[in-house]
C-alpha cells in the first residue's frame, strides 16, 4: 500500500511519534511519504520544518502552510498514488474530506486534550477511520460516540537499542555519567524534569515546590525546557523568587534546544524521570523513559498510569483535581506535593532506584513494539476491508 503521512517535521512529540508511525509502516512493507506541516508564523520558529538528523529522510514533502491548501493535498496525494493518509492532530476537515471524497482513504488520530464534542461529526464524516493511541482517549472518545480502533503504543526500536547499550556500560565498574550537573559530585541522583514547553499541564510550581521541600544534598533536578522564552519563568522559579525564597542550588535549568541524539544522552544519564503532569495527550518521554531504563515519578491519573505501574517501574503519587484542559474540557490533576515531595526522597536512595530500573525493563518487555506494528497492521487491514465491502 502507498500511504502518506500528514505531521510536523521536527523534534517535537507528534512529529516523533510519525516518523515512528513510518518507521512501523515500512517494516511492513508499505511505502511511505511524508507531507511536512511548518510550524505557524506565529512560532517561536516560523515555518519550521527540520532537514538534519533523523529527520533526513527520502519521500519528505514540505508543505507551503500550517493551513494546507487543498489543491496541496490533491497534487501530493495523485503525484504520490497515495491509498491511505494518516493525519496527526489535523482539524481541516473541509479539505480532508474533499481528499476523501476523491476516493482517498483517510485515518486519523487526535489527542484527547484538545477533541471536543463540536469535532464529532466533522470528524466522522472526513476520516474513513480514527484511532486511539491510550486507553484514556479511546474510552472518551466511545462515551463521545466514537468507536476508535485501539494502537497500542509500546517503545520504539532505537530507543531499546540505545537503553540496552547504555545498561551494559553502567555495569561497567569504571562508569562515570555523560552528563555532569554543575556544582554536582559524582554519585549525585539526577532526577529530570522533561517540561518541554512547559504549557499548562506541567506543574511546574508544585514539583519545584516539592523538589525543595526533599532533604538530601546529594539529589539534583533537572528542568528540560525547550525553548528559551519560558527562561525567565523557569528559572525564576528554579532560583526561588518571590515564592519559594533562597536559591535551591540542587535545581538546574536546560533550555537548549538539543540535537534528539543529545537530549536522549542526557535523558539516558538522569537517574529518575520527574514527570507529573495535569493531563497527557500520548506521554512520550514516560515510554522513552522506560525504553532507556530511568524509573519514573507520575500522577496516578490516565494515560500516566498506564503507562506507570506503581512499585514497578516507577512511583504513583495521588492526583488533585486541577480544573478542566481548556480546550476539551478533560480533567486536570496536580500532584499531591507532600507525596511528590516522599517519592522523591524515596528515590534518592539507590538501592530503591535500582529495585525500580529492574522493573523498567520488565515493563518494557510489556510495552514491545511489535504489538504497536501488530495493531497498525489491523488498522490498515480494516480499512481496506471496510473500503472493499463498502465499494461492493
Amino acid at each position: 500500500m502507498r500511504i502518506g503521512i500528514v505531521a510536523y517535521w521536527f523534534n517535537r512529540g507528534q512529529a516523533v511519534v510519525a516518523r515512528q508511525i513510518r518507521s512501523a509502516l515500512d517494516g511492513l512493507g508499505h511505502e511511505t511519504f511524508v507531507l511536512a506541516r511548518p510550524t505557524r508564523k506565529t512560532n517561536i520558529r516560523p515555518d519550521w520544518i527540520d532537514r538534519s538528523g533523523v529527520w533526513a529522510q527520502e519521500g519528505v514533502t514540505a508543505a507551503s502552510d500550517y493551513q494546507i491548501p487543498l489543491d496541496e493535498y490533491v497534487r501530493w496525494a495523485e503525484g504520490n498514488q497515495l491509498d491511505l493518509v494518516m493525519f496527526d492532530q489535523n482539524y481541516q476537515f473541509p479539505e480532508i474530506t474533499q481528499l476523501r471524497e476523491q476516493g482517498v482513504r483517510t485515518v486519523g488520530r487526535f489527542v484527547w486534550e484538545h477533541f471536543a464534542d463540536e469535532h464529532v461529526d466533522i470528524a466522522v464524516e472526513a476520516f474513513d477511520r480514527i484511532y486511539s493511541l491510550t486507553g484514556a482517549e479511546h474510552r472518551r472518545y466511545a462515551e463521545m460516540g466514537i468507536e476508535t480502533y485501539r494502537v497500542r503504543w509500546g517503545c520504539f526500536p532505537e530507543l531499546v537499542e540505545l537503553g540496552d547499550r547504555l545498561r551494559a556500560e553502567r555495569a561497567e565498574p569504571d562508569w562515570i555519567s555523560p552528563y555532569g550537573f554543575p556544582g554536582g559530585n559524582e554519585g549525585d541522583a539526577v532526577f529530570l524534569f522533561p517540561g518541554g514547553f512547559m504549557s499548562k499541564r506541567k506543574p511546574l510550581v508544585e514539583t519545584i515546590e516539592a523538589f525543595r521541600k526533599a532533604e538530601g544534598s546529594q539529589i539534583r533536578l533537572v528542568l528540560k525546557a525547550q525553548v528559551e522564552r519560558q527562561a525567565k519563568r523557569v528559572k525564576r522559579l528554579a532560583r526561588g523568587g518571590s515564592r519559594f525564597g533562597i536559591r535551591d542550588h540542587r535545581i538546574e535549568l536546560v533550555t537548549a534546544d538539543l540535537p534528539t541524539a543529545d537530549y536522549l544522552a542526557m535523558f539516558a544519564a538522569a537517574d529518575v524521570c520527574l514527570a507529573p503532569s495535569r493531563w497527557e495527550g500520548l506521554g512520550l518521554h514516560l515510554y522513552e523513559a522506560t525504553a532507556l531504563g530511568v524509573p519514573i515519578i507520575t500522577n496516578d491519573n490516565a494515560p500516566m498510569n498506564e503507562v506507570v505501574h506503581d512499585g514497578v517501574n516507577g512511583v504513583l503519587v495521588p492526583g488533585i483535581r486541577d480544573g478542566n484542559a481548556p480546550r476539551s474540557g478533560i480533567r486536570a490533576y496536580k500532584p499531591d506535593v507532600p507525596a511528590l515531595t516522599a517519592a522523591i526522597e524515596r528515590l534518592a536512595d539507590p538501592g530503591e532506584r535500582a529495585q525500580l530500573a529492574e522493573g523498567v525493563w520488565r515493563r518494557r518487555e510489556e510495552l514491545n513494539w511489535e504489538q504497536t506494528v501488530r495493531d497498525l497492521e489491523a488498522l490498515l487491514r480494516f480499512v481496506d476491508a471496510r473500503d472493499a465491502e463498502l465499494r461492493g
